[in-house]
């Protein structure tokens, strides 16, 4: 293919192949074309290297490298792109994550019924208290529901209790509370619900007998739900009451 010549056949004055623009310089052909595929295949890299970088600079909304311009590499708006896009999901998964503000959730407080208690749509709650069979064994007022509270302290009201759990509903218990447990015939007969309970520290007469407390036998109606839907001072008979029984069930 000829050889190599340094000014490639060049006008004696140096200024190039002819017909060639003057600013090209010394054009070398070598003589094995071959010898071309090694500078093709970079001028072709760089080529699409800038292809990439013109799309890439669209996609980030960067302003056109002007010609002559020292170009930049994509390098570190990708890392900030990289660092941003961590940052964000970092913040998302603290937020996710259980107990993230630092603050276990507190369990809610439990509701207690109290004598003055009225949750929402009910009446007043009755208070939750524990009472004292005459056997010493411990009863939860709540368990017992629904019922008729009788608060009979030193009183020989027998007959009162006995009709009143004649007079009950089924399923309604009749509770008989005294400070000590008052005495009920034993055995009681089968298929009434007579309970004798004590309240040593006198909180359902303190909460349901009037204030000062009064004497005599108060009655107590509380419903399932431990709403209290009638206390009736002084009763001396299940006629005092009666006609709210059938609201217990």
């Amino acid at each position: 293919m000829g050889s190599q010549r340094g000014d490639n056949g060049a006008t004696p004055n140096g200024g190039g192949l002819p017909d060639l623009p003057p600013e090209w310089g010394v054009v070398i052909i070598p003589d094995d074309l071959a010898e071309l595929t090694r500078e093709s295949t970079q001028v072709r890299r760089e080529l699409r290297w800038q292809t990439r970088s013109v799309r890439w600079r669209r996609r980030l909304h960067l302003k056109p490298r002007k010609a002559g311009q020292e170009s930049v590499g994509l390098g570190l708006p990708l890392l900030i792109m990289a660092v941003a896009l961590i940052a964000t999901l970092t913040s998302l998964f603290a937020l996710a994550w259980p107990g993230a503000s630092g603050h276990q959730v507190a369990n809610p407080p439990r509701r207690t019924g109290t004598g003055s208690g009225t949750p929402s749509g009910t009446g007043p709650q009755v208070a939750d208290l524990t009472l004292v069979a005459a056997d010493g064994s411990r009863v939860q007022l709540r368990n017992s529901l629904p019922a008729v509270v009788l608060l009979a302290d030193g009183c020989a009201c027998t007959d009162l209790e006995f009709d009143t759990a004649r007079a009950a509903p089924a399923g309604v218990s009749v509770l008989a509370v005294g400070q000590v447990a008052p005495a009920l015939p034993s055995p009681v007969p089968i298929g009434l619900r007579l309970r004798a309970l004590a309240d040593p520290d006198g909180r359902l007469r303190s909460t349901y007998g009037g204030s000062p407390p009064t004497g005599g036998v108060v009655a107590i109606l509380v419903k399932g739900t431990g709403e209290v839907i009638r206390t009736a001072p002084g009763v001396t008979k299940v006629d005092d009451f009666a006609t709210d029984l059938a609201k217990l069930t």
